[in-house]
């Protein structure tokens, strides 16, 4: 599933849109129902919406479009419908600009059982909470009722008793009448469990820089883990987001989760908001810079006479990167191996040379090999001299 955040603004006309893209199949047996399916949220201003779909992201052809009142649309599946786009239109038919491009991306996704949820047993117990002794046998006038925590000291219950130490509990109490008769000791143990659940998460292939920021690159991957000690995890969301975006991800133990190229060159918050069986909230907010962009290139060539009136080259090579910075320049002659660059490159033996210069971030994007010839001609020959 991949959700699209997109801001829409014409004539005070602002959409925005969630886009949910997927191909499900139902295993009914009267038909398969492939379709594809897209949704956006409603917005109050837009009485209308208009999509388009091509294979091109350039929008050379148009192979769908429609106009809709509602907020999604089903499909039939189309292997040439890979890119998408979506407008809102105002009462008076002015059209909005059109949303970012979307990709569509179809897959099959199987319908699944209902999970069959077992309930807690009534001895968990969340943030609010009186646990109530059971004194039916003990009603008679006189009798005062005794209890205690785990390991701590014997108190007079007044009604209503709370407990603070996470996870496993074990109350003891009894009864006693006025001449000293002691009931038999009851126990009764009960799981106090206040916290969310745990949230771990780790993101593959970063750099942090100086400032101890991250930097994330296109082989990055986020990995979460969630667990609940005590009642158990029930559920969680993942969002990424920028300044103008919101992506809810989809969450899958068994797959990582890849960050959208529309992130590129933003700041991105990675927001993690998970819930227990006991409605315990915890979450987590991680920010990195997304880098997609390579480096650039600028090499300087200098030709010059040496003292024997040879000509020599001089290349010096820098590279700029904005994002997580330049790892490292490598360069080649005349189709070597590619080594790093560490100093001016000096050629000064005649012939023609081919320099091939590549840089890399600290997140292994590459810039695209620059070429550069270079022609050492042979040094000029002094004229032979006649002794008479």
């Amino acid at each position: 599933m991949k959700i699209l955040s997109l801001i829409n603004k014409k004539q005070n006309l602002i959409a925005i849109l969630l886009i949910l893209l997927f191909v499900s199949q139902s295993y009914s047996q009267e038909s398969s129902n492939k379709f594809i399916h897209i949704e956006w949220e409603k917005n109050d201003l837009a009485k209308e919406y208009h999509l388009q779909i091509s294979d091109s992201v350039k929008f050379l052809d148009i192979l769908f479009q429609k106009k809709t009142k509602d907020s999604l649309i089903r499909l039939e599946p189309n292997p040439k419908y890979r890119y998408g786009r979506i407008a809102a239109v105002d009462e008076f038919g002015v059209r909005g600009e059109y949303s970012e491009i979307f990709e569509i991306e179809q897959r099959i996704v199987e319908k699944k059982a209902p999970e069959v949820v077992i309930p807690l047993p009534s001895n968990y117990l969340g943030e609010n909470h009186s646990i109530i002794l059971d004194l039916t046998e003990d009603k008679t006038n006189g009798w005062n009722t005794y209890y205690k925590i785990n390991d701590g000291k014997w108190l007079t219950y007044q009604g209503g008793v709370q407990l603070y130490k996470e996870g496993l509990n074990l109350i003891q109490y009894y009864s006693e009448d006025r001449l000293g008769n002691r009931e038999k000791i009851k126990t009764m143990d009960y799981i106090l469990d206040r916290e969310g659940p745990n949230i771990e998460v780790e993101i593959t292939n970063t750099y942090e820089g100086k400032d101890k920021f991250t930097y994330t690159g296109k082989k990055s991957q986020i990995t979460i883990t969630i667990s609940d000690l005590y009642s158990g995890f029930k559920s969680a969301k993942t969002f990424l987001r920028s300044a103008n975006e919101s992506i809810e991800m989809e969450l899958n133990k068994e797959k990582s989760i890849s960050i959208p190229k529309n992130f590129s060159e933003k700041t991105v918050e990675l927001f993690v908001i998970a819930t227990d069986r006991l409605g315990n909230i915890k979450t987590y907010s991680k920010f990195f810079k997304h880098d997609l962009t390579p480096p650039e290139l600028n090499i300087l060539t200098i030709t010059k006479m040496d003292g024997n009136q040879r000509k020599i080259s001089i290349s010096q090579i820098t590279a700029n990167d904005s994002s997580s910075g330049v790892q490292n320049i490598f360069y080649s002659l005349n189709n070597s191996f590619l080594q790093a660059y560490l100093d001016p490159i000096l050629i000064s033996e005649p012939g023609e040379y081919e320099l091939q210069i590549q840089a890399v971030d600290n997140v292994g994007n590459k810039s695209k090999s620059q070429y550069e010839r270079i022609y050492i001609p042979s040094p000029p020959q002094k004229p032979n001299t006649i002794k008479r």
